[in-house]
């Protein structure tokens, strides 16, 4: 492992000054989420979206048109529809999907959505076995290891009681029967010193997950260990692994742990709650009768913590795109809550930010019209030296909020103590 650890750092060492570097990473290879890890360098074509003004990059001109984003990546990708393709979507693509707004305003100048065919792409499968799938890698990379030192200091964030108050308004309307479950979340703001590569090995290091990226594009940096998996097609199959549950690993007794996990009607009700959210997002778009749920609350274990996981499958309709299948269940209901739509509006009125890249999904297209897509958790976003890491949680009725609002603060611990 540390051998191909090193060639990945060397590649980033050496075409860290393309524009666009683009890591996914499947950091833990006995997971049943582990996939082949990708490298894309450099941007032969790309298309980005800020609101409805949409760029493209293509043929070596660029231009500037007004469409809507989804439209403008479903006709980029049938463009390209040979090609390898990489980006990401961000939360605030659900305006473009449904009738809603976000009215705050965002906090970094960062693309609603961004996709690009690369002119250097790296395979590495789970059994470390590299293959170049386009474009030359240079004869004389450097396999030398340099680390760098990275520093926070906290700016900003929400006020316990401002939090608090959050809780129990979205708590008022669920009692309304507004929705069931909502997620709510609040962002960190830090200063940050050093290289977000640097970031990015730390995290790695800390607690590796099924899916870890690194981006670099423009002036902006994303370090992603996101353990959950928003939506994968492969031929006529399509799955979704919704993660609602969570407990900390202990030394002494893990299986304990496990069991508690296990048998908590709280995590159980959340994680059903989203499960059958997922369901109807994939029946829109699959043949009927073909959505089933193949793991109802399995426990998957990484570093820290174990992990309730259920695993949603369906047969796609022919005739839908892979950009038609990811508009229909995006964003990922565990990061908004159920109903879908009734959360979504909450979410705007009660959160003081604009999410952004957070909730979205990172991933790829494949020439087959395959893809995987993983959710935007566990991230922190890099620009300008300003340094921002969302925290949040599902809110239901029976919510401790002071329960709640310590489990954003340990989640954001997951960041600040690995630096720190």
């Amino acid at each position: 492992m540390k051998d191909i650890d090193q060639f990945i750092a060397s590649i980033h060492r050496y075409y860290s000054k393309k524009e666009d570097f683009f890591l996914l990473e499947s950091q833990m290879h006995n997971h049943p989420a582990s996939n082949n890890s990708f490298i894309a360098l450099g941007s032969s074509a790309s298309v980005k979206a800020f609101g409805n003004k949409i760029q493209l990059k293509e043929h070596g001109k660029e231009i500037t048109v007004d469409q809507n984003p989804w439209e403008a990546l479903q006709e980029f990708k049938r463009r390209h529809n040979d090609e390898w393709i990489f980006g990401y979507l961000s939360y605030d693509l659900k305006n473009f999907i449904e009738d809603l707004n976000s009215i705050n305003e965002p906090l970094l100048e960062t693309p609603d959505l961004f996709f690009f065919v690369p002119e250097l792409l790296i395979k590495i499968d789970k059994y470390n076995n590299v293959e170049v799938l386009k474009g030359a890698l240079e004869d004389d990379l450097s396999l030398t290891e340099i680390k760098g030192h990275v520093s926070l200091s906290q700016i900003q964030q929400t006020t316990k009681a401002a939090y608090l108050e959050k809780i129990k308004v979205a708590q008022n309307l669920i009692r309304e029967g507004e929705f069931y479950e909502i997620n709510l979340s609040h962002p960190l703001e830090f200063e940050f010193k050093g290289r977000a590569w640097d970031l990015y090995q730390k995290m790695k290091t800390s607690g590796p997950v099924p899916f870890g990226s690194y981006i670099k594009h423009s002036n902006f940096e994303i370090c992603s260990s996101s353990p959950e998996r928003f939506l994968s097609k492969k031929g006529s199959l399509i799955s979704s692994q919704p993660i609602k549950g969570t407990v900390s690993r202990s030394d002494k007794d893990d299986q304990s742990k496990i069991q508690e996990l296990l048998n908590s009607e709280k995590e159980q009700a959340e994680n059903l709650m989203i499960v059958d959210l997922v369901r109807h997002d994939l029946s829109r778009i699959a043949k009927n009768g073909s959505v089933g749920v193949k793991n109802l609350f399995e426990i998957q274990s990484f570093e820290t913590v174990h992990q309730m996981v259920s695993t949603v499958e369906a047969e796609v309709k022919e005739g839908i795109s892979a950009v038609e299948i990811l508009k229909a269940c995006f964003p990922m209901g565990s990061m908004t809550g159920a109903p879908k739509i009734a959360a979504m509006r909450v979410i705007d009125e009660l959160e003081d930010y604009r999410r952004g890249i957070y909730s979205g999904a990172i991933g790829y297209f494949s020439p087959e019209d395959d893809f995987d897509f993983s959710v935007v958790i566990r991230t922190a976003i890099i620009q300008k030296e300003k340094l921002f890491y969302p925290v949040g949680g599902a809110i239901t009725y029976d919510s401790n909020p002071e329960q709640e609002w310590e489990e954003t603060i340990l989640k954001a611990k997951a960041l600040t103590n690995i630096v720190n």
